[in-house]
């Protein structure tokens, strides 16, 4: 991936999405002058020329599958070292759900809620990585394990929040948990997911 600093300075964030997102009175606590945290372009629905990524970036970037996004990283001088315990999540993804992504009537496929969680989980790796004072290897992260445990059905359409924490790393072990919740802020899915980083020299 490039870099993801240069990234997140330079891809726009859509006028329409933000417009959306900010009457919504979940995401307006992020949005406010006392926020820990700051707007970033959801890297994955950005077409940069490259051939991968092309799910998020088409196969649900419709009107009737995922819409809309907005995204939050929490900002780098509030997470800035390795022992941050703050309760609050790190990375945090608000998305609109239409019926395109159906698996029952009404319900969002727990496949495609699996896939949003991975990426999620994977951009707040790669984000907390970037910012976060110490690290040095910049190789490839992959998913090894995903466990979901579905709560509750998430229903279509609606927006739903995604937030994300990296709990702990050993070596080249990260440890992420995430939870998918409803605009009243019920839990409806959580996830927790290792992901491993590219060994040096391949």
């Amino acid at each position: 991936m490039s870099d993801i600093r240069d990234l997140i300075h330079t891809l726009a964030i859509g006028n329409e999405d933000l417009a959306f997102f900010s009457a919504l009175p979940s995401v307006q606590p992020y949005l406010s002058n006392t926020s820990h945290y700051q707007t970033i372009p959801f890297i994955s629905r950005h077409d940069r020329g490259q051939k991968h990524d092309q799910f998020f970036k088409k196969t649900i970037n419709t009107h009737d599958t995922v819409p809309r996004v907005l995204t939050f990283m929490r900002r780098p001088d509030i997470t800035s070292n390795h022992e941050d315990r703050s309760p609050e999540p790190h990375f945090t993804v608000f998305a609109q759900l239409e019926s395109g992504i159906n698996g029952w009537e009404e319900t969002a496929h727990g496949g495609v809620l699996a896939t949003l969680f991975d990426e999620a989980l994977g951009l707040c790796a790669e984000v907390y990585r970037a910012f976060t004072n110490g690290f040095k290897e910049t190789g490839l992260l992959y998913t090894a394990t995903l466990e979901v445990t579905y709560r509750a059905p998430v229903l279509t359409p609606s927006v739903i929040q995604i937030q994300t924490w990296v709990k702990r790393i050993e070596g080249r072990k990260w440890f992420l948990e995430a939870k998918i919740l409803d605009q009243e802020g019920a839990v409806r899915a959580e996830a927790r997911s290792l992901y491993v980083s590219q060994r040096a020299g391949l």
